[in-house]
């Protein structure tokens, strides 16, 4: 019984660290949406408040949508403008 009761602390230590854990939600979409610019892929445009399907499409492969310019990619496809 002794051995229990002197873990108990430690227990409560990993419960709590692990009830964090699960608690803590990434964002699924971020602030500002990026795409390289098609006549310049060099360059990225701000498309955050485009509208999918409307304004721009994401076809096929490659990498279409990103968090930042030169960020991640959030999104695959091949960027076209509408």
């Amino acid at each position: 019984m002794k051995s229990i009761t002197k873990m108990l602390p430690a227990l409560g230590l990993v419960l709590g660290a692990t009830m964090a854990m699960a608690m803590n939600f990434a964002d699924p979409m971020p602030d500002q949406v990026y795409a390289r610019d098609p006549s310049n892929p060099s360059q990225f445009i701000d498309v955050t408040e485009w509208e999918p399907g409307v304004d721009y499409n994401c076809n096929a492969t490659g990498d279409c949508l990103y968090d930042a310019p030169n960020g991640n990619v959030i999104q695959s496809g091949t960027f076209t403008e509408l």
